[in-house]
C-alpha cells in the first residue's frame, strides 16, 4: 500500500528551503488549454473513481469553464495553480499536482513576497501562530477575523479549491502549513491585505499587512519569537521513560532516499532500527509502549507491517478489501520503476496484476494476512498517539491497530480517512511536464466501515496552543499510569 502524502514535504519548513527557480516561459492559450483536456483525460482513465466525491456532469462542465477562461499566453505557474485547482474539483486527497507549490517555494528562495499568516484552525476559529508584522499588531494567539473585509471562514472556503481533500477538517488541516501558498494562489502578487484579528485581550484590531521575503519574515520571528515544540516527527527515536514506559517514533514509513517523484521503500533500516527497539523494550520488561504516529506523512504498509508484528497477537492486514483499477498510465509507470529499481516482490506483484487486465478495469487484488511474529514477541500494552496531521499510512496503521484491537489510541483524530483513494502513482502532462499524482485503488478499512471519517481516538486528548513542551505527550503519559493502576500488569 504505498500511499504517501509528498505534498508536505516542501511545506513543512518551507520557508527556510532553497529550491532551484521554475522555468517561467509562457504558454500559449491553445496550449494551455490542450494540457487541461490532457489532465482530465488521464485522470479520467487512471484516478480509481474520479467521480466518487463529485459527479461527471459537475467535473466536465468545470472543467470547461476553466479551459474558456483563458484567453492568452498563460505562465507555467498560472497554468499550474489552474491544473491543481481542476484535479483538487474531486476531493481526493491523493490527487494533486505539486507543482505550483514547488513553484512558488521556489520563487520564495528567489526573493519573491508572500502574505505572511501563519495559522491554524481550531473549530470555527483560525488562530495566528506566528506574529506577522514588524509592528507587532497582529501577534501569535490573535484570532483572525477578516481578510480585505471579508470573514475568514469564507477565505477558508475560497483556497479549499486548491487544496485536494475529502473533506474540509483536512483541507483546512493542510491549510496550516500552507496558508501564504495559498493566498498567493488566489491573489497573485500583492502589495498587501487589509487584517482584522481579535488579540488575545479580546480587542480587535484592523489594519493593513503588507507582503514580505523571507529575510523579513526571518527579522519578525527574531523579533517576536513563538514557543515551538523541538520535536522532529520525521526521525525515529525509541526511549524508556519514567515509569517504565517505551517510547517509539518510528518516522515516516518510507526512505527518504528515492527515485525522482517516487519514495525509497527498502525495509531494512527500519526493520533494523525497530526489531532494536521492541528488543530493548522486551529486554527492559517495558509494560507499556507509546507509539507516536503524529505528523507522520505516512508511507508503505510493509515498514508499518513490520512494526505491528512485534505486538499482534492474531493475524492481520491493513484493509477489509483492496481493489485496483488498471490503466494505461499505470502499466507505464510500473514499467518505468521496475527500469529504474531492482523491483522486490510486491512491486513484481502489483505490476503482472496490472499487466494482467485490460485498461477500465477494476479488479480485487489479495492481500495476504500479515502473521505475529514467531518466538520473541512484545505482549505489553500498546498505546498511538495520533493527530490531524497523522496522513495516509500512519492513518491506516492506527486504524488497523483500532480495528484489530492491538492497542488503543490517543490524541486527535486524524484530518486523513482510512477507508480512501489510494496507492498512488503519476503520470507527465505533455506540454509542461508536470506530474499528476493519482489514486490507483479503494482501500475500506479492517472493520469495514465506509464512512468518510478520520481515525477517531479511544480517548481524546486536545490540541494544545503552541507550547515549547510537549503537553501531548504528558498527557499520554498520565493516562497510561492511570490505565496501568486500574489493570496493572
Amino acid at each position: 500500500m504505498r500511499t504517501v502524502i509528498v505534498l508536505l514535504a516542501c511545506l513543512v519548513g518551507w520557508m527556510e528551503v532553497a529550491v532551484a527557480a521554475p522555468a517561467s516561459d509562457a504558454l500559449s492559450a491553445s496550449a494551455a488549454r490542450a494540457e487541461i483536456r490532457a489532465l482530465y483525460s488521464g485522470l479520467r482513465s487512471a484516478h480509481y473513481d474520479l467521480f466518487a466525491q463529485t459527479t461527471e456532469a459537475e467535473y466536465s462542465a468545470f472543467v470547461a469553464r476553466e479551459a474558456d477562461a483563458i484567453h492568452g499566453p498563460v505562465s507555467r505557474q498560472d497554468l499550474a495553480i489552474t491544473l491543481q485547482k481542476i484535479t483538487a474539483f474531486g476531493h481526493v486527497g491523493h490527487a494533486r499536482l505539486d507543482a505550483p507549490t514547488h513553484n512558488a517555494v521556489a520563487a520564495f528562495a528567489q526573493g519573491a513576497r508572500f502574505i505572511p499568516l501563519f495559522i491554524r484552525v481550531d473549530g470555527d476559529k483560525v488562530i495566528l501562530v506566528e506574529t506577522a508584522d514588524r509592528q507587532g499588531r497582529f501577534q501569535a494567539g490573535s484570532e483572525l477575523i477578516a481578510l480585505n473585509g471579508q470573514p475568514v471562514g469564507q477565505w477558508l472556503e475560497r483556497l479549499s479549491r486548491y487544496v485536494s481533500a475529502e473533506r474540509a477538517y483536512m483541507a483546512h488541516t493542510l491549510m496550516e502549513q500552507s496558508f501564504p501558498i495559498l493566498l498567493g494562489f488566489e491573489l497573485g502578487d500583492v502589495e498587501g491585505v487589509t487584517v482584522r484579528v481579535r488579540d488575545q485581550q479580546g480587542e480587535p484590531i484592523t489594519g493593513e499587512l503588507r507582503a514580505i521575503t523571507l529575510a523579513e519574515r526571518a527579522a519578525i520571528r527574531a523579533s517576536y519569537p513563538a514557543p515551538a515544540l523541538a520535536v522532529n516527527f520525521s526521525s525515529r527515536s525509541f526511549q524508556i521513560l519514567p515509569d517504565r514506559i517505551g517510547y517509539l517514533r518510528p518516522g515516516p514509513f518510507m526512505e527518504a532516499s528515492g527515485t525522482g517523484a517516487d519514495p525509497n521503500y527498502d525495509v531494512s533500516a527500519f526493520a533494523t532500527f525497530v526489531d532494536d527497539a521492541f528488543q530493548q523494550a522486551i529486554g527492559a520488561g517495558i509494560p507499556d509502549l507509546i507509539i507516536d504516529l503524529r505528523n507522520n506523512p505516512g508511507g508503505d504498509n510493509s515498514f508499518s507491517d513490520h512494526m505491528v508484528a512485534w505486538f499482534a497477537d492474531r493475524p492481520f492486514r491493513f484493509a477489509s478489501s483492496f481493489t485496483l483499477r488498471a490503466s494505461a498510465q499505470s502499466k507505464a509507470w510500473y514499467q518505468r520503476r521496475q527500469a529504474q529499481v531492482q523491483a522486490d516482490d510486491t512491486l513484481r506483484a502489483l505490476a503482472d496484476a496490472e499487466a494482467a487486465q485490460a485498461n477500465g478495469t477494476r479488479y480485487a487484488y489479495p492481500l495476504p494476512w500479515v502473521e505475529p511474529r514467531q518466538g520473541q514477541r512484545y505482549s505489553g500494552r500498546v498505546h498511538v498517539l495520533v493527530n490531524r496531521h497523522s496522513y495516509s499510512n500512519a492513518a491506516s496503521t492506527a486504524a488497523m491497530i483500532q480495528d484489530y484491537g492491538f492497542g488503543r489510541i490517543l490524541g486527535e483524530e486524524t484530518a486523513d480517512v482510512p477507508t480512501t483513494y489510494a496507492s498512488v502513482l503519476n503520470f507527465e502532462l505533455p506540454e509542461t511536464g508536470f506530474l499528476v499524482t493519482y489514486p490507483k485503488s479503494r482501500i475500506v478499512r479492517p472493520n469495514g466501515d465506509e464512512t468518510v471519517r478520520g481515525v477517531v481516538p479511544d480517548i481524546a486528548i486536545d490540541r494544545p496552543r503552541p507550547d515549547a513542551r510537549d503537553v501531548v505527550l504528558d498527557r499520554a503519559l498520565s493516562l497510561v499510569l492511570q490505565d496501568r493502576d486500574r489493570s496493572p500488569r
